[in-house]
């Protein structure tokens, strides 16, 4: 539960053939504080790693524009052989 002055983030889907967003189960609250000191070391991090600061996930490529694509992506599923 969120109190007055927190973030909250979480993860959100949509129901194949649905328009409604839903909420799941994932997801984590911090205080104002908190997520300052957050943004303080996200800076940090995108400051010293400039290459993962301009990376782009993998689901962005085309490889991942059907279910089969994305099985076989060894960064989504890297047990797989």
């Amino acid at each position: 539960m969120l109190r007055v002055g927190d973030h909250g983030l979480r993860q959100f889907y949509v129901l194949y053939g649905d328009t409604e967003i839903k909420p799941t189960r994932k997801g984590i609250a911090l205080r104002l504080a908190e997520w300052d000191q957050m943004k303080k070391v996200m800076e940090l991090v995108n400051t010293a790693y400039t290459t993962l600061a301009n990376a782009t996930p993998c689901y962005f490529g085309n490889d991942h524009q059907n279910q089969l694509g994305a099985l076989h992506c060894k960064e989504c599923n890297p047990f797989m052989q």
